[in-house]
């Protein structure tokens, strides 16, 4: 494989606009610290793989702030219109017009995503049409494909956000494969993402809290406390588990 690019789609870091699920339990102000610390960890990952890079952010208008938010000295295309199936098919889309071999596609609210992982998807692309990661609610944190291989109808009609995401999306992946065509993606391993005030107690326990050492995301829950939990008390027994 010649080329194969990294999009990490982005929103900006808006309070009550990104983890609001997250933001029921620990507020606006502890999700957004929430979401720049996955942004961070997401965006280390994708430094470390040595894919070429390119965020693609929502809203059009706010590149200042996504600047702000990851950094001077990279790449920036904002997402185009429509739902999130629309928006993952122009950004693939555009990445493979434009030359790349093949291109991955990922969220930036992944805290345990690596540079590894990255590379291990790329390199699935080298055998596979295409490469999706499962999360661990039924979605996927990943998606890839080769110029020959990409398949835009995945993205239409998907009922997003539900438990369903994944097992639809690797059925008609295999369903549009020739016969003969051996495997229609590959399948990487399955991780957990962080929505909800349960998946944050989750993250911060065994075995994830030791994969987490050392990330912007792991210093986030380092400095979480009871205090975090002030906008909704019933959740503070997450608290006791980090």
């Amino acid at each position: 494989m010649n080329r194969t690019a990294l999009l990490v789609m982005v929103k900006a870091p808006l309070p009550g606009q990104v983890k609001t699920r997250l933001a029921a339990a620990i507020g606006d102000a502890a999700a957004l610290a929430a979401y720049r610390a996955m942004v961070a960890t997401v965006l280390a990952a994708a430094d470390a793989s040595g894919l070429p890079l390119t965020i693609v952010f929502t809203p059009a208008e706010a590149l200042e702030t996504v600047t702000g938010l990851c950094g001077p000295g990279r790449r920036y295309q904002p997402q185009a219109g429509g739902d999130l199936g629309a928006r993952m098919d122009a950004a693939l889309a555009r990445a493979l017009a434009d030359g790349a071999d093949a291109a991955l596609l990922v969220g930036s609210d992944l805290p345990l995503l690596t540079g590894d992982r990255l590379r291990q998807a790329a390199a699935a692309l080298e055998n596979t049409p295409a490469v999706l990661g499962p999360a661990a609610d039924g979605g996927y944190y990943l998606i890839g494909f080769t110029r020959a291989g990409y398949r835009p109808e995945v993205f239409r009609d998907i009922p997003w956000s539900t438990p369903a995401v994944a097992d639809l999306t690797l059925a008609r992946l295999r369903a549009a494969a020739p016969a003969d065509s051996g495997d229609a993606a590959a399948v990487l391993p399955e991780l957990p993402d962080c929505d909800e005030g349960a998946d944050l107690a989750r993250l911060a326990g065994p075995p994830w809290r030791k994969h987490l050492a050392g990330t912007p995301f792991g210093e986030f829950l380092a400095g979480l406390t009871d205090a975090a939990f002030d906008h909704n008390p019933g959740c503070r027994l997450f608290v006791g588990k980090i």
